[in-house]
Formats: structure tokens, C-alpha cells, sequence
């Protein structure tokens, strides 16, 4: 997919690299797992709308065997991405199999249509959910959407909070990950 260099520009300004925390990576599947009917080695099939370095997309296929897509703007992420997979695969850091299913693409998630998942993850700013329309009529029903640390307004017609996972740490630093699902 050609992107044009404004409008990646643009992208880049609107929705900076932001990458969720480690720790609450594990907590989020975690809840996912206990609450939102994850199972491993299922086919069940996740993206993460904006995948950065790809931490989501890889967590999810080594530690729940599920294949995981990841949409990226930025060719950049997408090379260490790569890399990343590449070192996995070489140094045998997991199986094979599971390698295979980590799938990244270059793309503005805001064209994607969502109907083949059953998790929707993303980490976006508040200022660009006003363009998530599309993409959320897209999610199938029951799907679940995934936010990190902003919640979704606007969209009650589309998706039901379902959850808020409250994230702390040492120094007392909170936020949130809110859990919704595609009605």
C-alpha cells in the first residue's frame, strides 16, 4: 500500500508512537482471558490499530498462541517489527508455529475493516476517536475493543463498556484500560 507523505505526516503529528507499558500488557490479557472468553491456542484473531513496535501482536501470539494482525503507518516500526520476528525466529526464542502468527502490514487503520476479529486493541489519543466510525461499524458484533489509557466517546450507538482495569504503579501514576464490546 502506497501512502501519500502528507497525509503519513499528518499521521505521524495526530498519533505519535505511543507504547503501552509492560506490566499492564500482562494485566490486559489477563482481564481479556478471565473476562472477555481469550483462549489459548484458539483462532480466535486480534489487531492492534497503530501496532508501533508490535508488543500487543506479539504478546498475544507467544503467550496465547492466537494469530495477531497489526496495522502501521510508519514503515520505520514496521522494519523493526521485522527485525524483531526475524531474531525470534533465529535465535529460536519460540516455536515456529507461533512466529507464523504474528502478521504485520503497512496501513492507515482507519481504511481497515474489522469484521475477521474478535479483539480490536489500539492506544489512541482522544482527538482522533472522531474518525473511528468507520472502522468500529466495520468490528463484528461481540467484538471486543480494546483502549488504552483514554475511553471512547460518542459511539453508544456501537460499542458498551463492558470494563475498566485500573493500572497503578509504584510512584502512584494511574490509568486505565477500558474494555468494550461491538453491539
Amino acid at each position: 500500500m502506497k501512502i501519500n507523505r502528507h497525509y503519513y505526516i499528518n499521521c505521524q503529528l495526530d498519533l505519535p508512537f505511543l507504547e503501552t507499558d509492560n506490566a499492564h500488557v500482562i494485566e490486559i490479557f489477563k482481564t481479556l482471558h478471565t473476562k472477555f472468553g481469550l483462549r489459548k491456542n484458539s483462532n480466535q484473531k486480534l489487531v492492534d490499530l497503530g501496532a508501533g513496535s508490535g508488543r500487543i501482536i506479539i504478546f498475544a501470539a507467544i503467550n496465547y498462541g492466537i494469530k495477531s494482525f497489526g496495522i502501521e503507518i510508519d514503515q520505520n516500526l514496521i522494519h523493526e517489527i521485522k527485525e524483531f520476528i526475524n531474531f525470534l525466529k533465529r535465535e529460536k526464542k519460540c516455536q515456529h508455529k507461533i512466529v507464523r502468527k504474528i502478521i504485520i502490514k503497512l496501513g492507515d487503520f482507519y481504511s481497515v475493516k474489522l469484521s475477521k476479529f474478535d479483539y480490536i486493541y489500539m492506544y489512541s489519543l482522544p482527538t482522533m476517536h472522531q474518525y473511528l466510525n468507520h472502522v468500529l461499524q466495520t468490528a463484528k458484533k461481540g467484538a471486543v475493543v480494546i483502549s488504552y489509557k483514554y475511553p471512547i466517546h460518542n459511539y453508544e450507538d456501537l460499542l458498551k463498556l463492558e470494563e475498566m482495569l485500573l493500572h497503578g504503579d509504584e510512584n502512584k501514576n494511574t490509568c486505565f484500560t477500558f474494555f468494550y464490546s461491538k453491539i
